[in-house]
């Protein structure tokens, strides 16, 4: 940790006009402390250490890692993923839980991802777990770090507020503190954000190359964060390349093209509303064959045709954005995210109230943030019946929401009242 530290008070990367090192350095503290907790809760909420997320890949990866001493070129291989394939290893693979993703529908076992990355800095840890958290906070920390810098200057004067609607959301704090893979979502989604922000700005081979990997980085960990920021990302280069004018007709239009693809076409032999409806039953299956989910909602079956998607759709985002309430308190996790909830609704409400649209200088930013957000609760809510996991799944969109409410909050109108009444 003291390593990682120096790291954030020396890397001109974290030299941000209006926040300081000491700043940076305690939220990274807390960050660690976070990790510490969830570690907690799954050693004594969630006693099954073979089906904990924070443990199973880490459990292979120790597996993979051994193959170093004795045959260190099985190792190479199966860490880069390069020969990763050839039938030798399967002496290693058989070992393993989760190395084959039962189904997978066609797409990149993102399992391999996570036991890849506990086999490499296993290097590093010598096989201690709480090593392992500490990396994966820092790589959250840039991740975070990277999507305030990309907002910082469209939000003047905001900054005290947007440094805490990045840094300490509580689903973010908690989630992206774990071995979980929603820490090397948030570094691909920073990433990507900060270098596509720095190439509309002007080209750059650098940020050029930094989006690659981000993206890259996003297909390997979840791919669904990746569809969810297509849209609002080609949204942002269409906008910039065409001008300002009716950018939310342009907006809809790219949105309705996606829409359209989406139910219509089948891309590399992927059915977009097949994996959806998939993904809903084999969750749904998951759920009887555990049993005694406290946190169960009762969705409607999703089919894989348009009518069922569009249908389902507004109480699948509205379950993204309420669910747990207070009432649904049976934990203290989900209380926590019952209170969580009540100050995104109270933040939508006080943000439509004091909206100003026409101060939006950059609407681009705006309608990514919007996009990103509605389209991973849509998704989150149509395939998962457990507000726990739910809680979990729409997390990465939840700086995104917040930001997008600080870019339309007229803060000037809201301290004009206060002056008043003083």
């Amino acid at each position: 940790m003291i390593i990682f530290l120096f790291v954030i008070r020396r890397a001109k990367f974290f030299d941000i006009p209006g926040l300081t090192k000491n700043k940076l350095s305690i939220f990274f503290i807390i960050k660690v402390l976070c990790g510490i907790g969830l570690t907690f809760i799954y050693t004594y909420y969630y006693k099954q250490r073979a089906t904990a997320d924070i443990f199973k890949y880490f459990d292979d990866g120790k597996i993979m890692y051994v193959s170093i001493f004795n045959h260190p070129y099985d190792y190479l291989r199966m860490v880069t993923g390069f020969g990763s394939e050839s039938s030798d290893l399967n002496v290693y693979y058989d070992m393993m839980n989760y190395c084959h993703r039962g189904i997978n529908y066609g797409l990149y076992n993102d399992y391999i991802t996570m036991i890849r990355f506990n086999a490499a800095v296993d290097l590093f840890s010598f096989g201690y777990y709480s090593v392992h958290t500490v990396f994966m906070v820092f790589i959250s920390f840039i991740g975070l770090t990277a999507i305030y810098k990309t907002f910082q200057l469209m939000l003047q004067g905001k900054w005290v507020e947007l440094y805490v609607v990045v840094y300490f959301i509580p689903s973010i704090l908690l989630w992206t503190s774990g071995v979980l893979k929603e820490g090397i979502m948030m570094l691909g989604i920073g990433l990507l954000c900060l270098s596509l922000s720095k190439i509309i700005e002007r080209f750059s081979v650098k940020y050029m190359f930094l989006f690659v990997f981000s993206f890259v980085l996003l297909f390997i960990s979840k791919m669904y964060i990746l569809i969810a920021l297509l849209p609002g990302a080609i949204t942002l280069f269409v906008i910039k390349v065409t001008g300002k004018k009716l950018s939310f007709i342009k907006f809809l239009m790219v949105h309705l093209i996606f829409g359209i693809l989406a139910v219509n076409v089948t891309i590399f032999e992927y059915d977009f509303l097949q994996i959806l409806s998939y993904k809903q039953q084999d969750f749904s299956v998951l759920v009887k064959t555990v049993g005694n989910v406290g946190s169960l909602i009762n969705i409607p079956e999703l089919y894989p045709t348009w009518i069922s998607f569009l249908k389902n759709s507004p109480g699948a985002f509205l379950n993204a954005l309420i669910r747990p309430h207070i009432f649904e308190s049976y934990s203290p996790i989900v209380f926590l995210s019952s209170v969580e909830n009540v100050f995104l609704i109270l933040s939508i409400i006080l943000s439509i109230v004091f909206i100003n649209f026409k101060k939006v200088q950059d609407k681009g930013w705006l309608y990514l943030c919007f996009s990103f957000t509605i389209i991973l609760f849509v998704l989150s809510g149509l395939t998962t019946p457990v507000m726990g996991a739910l809680v979990r799944y729409r997390a990465p969109a939840l700086p995104f929401l917040m930001i997008a409410l600080l870019i339309i909050f007229d803060k000037d109108k809201l301290l004009k009242i206060f002056s008043r009444k003083k």
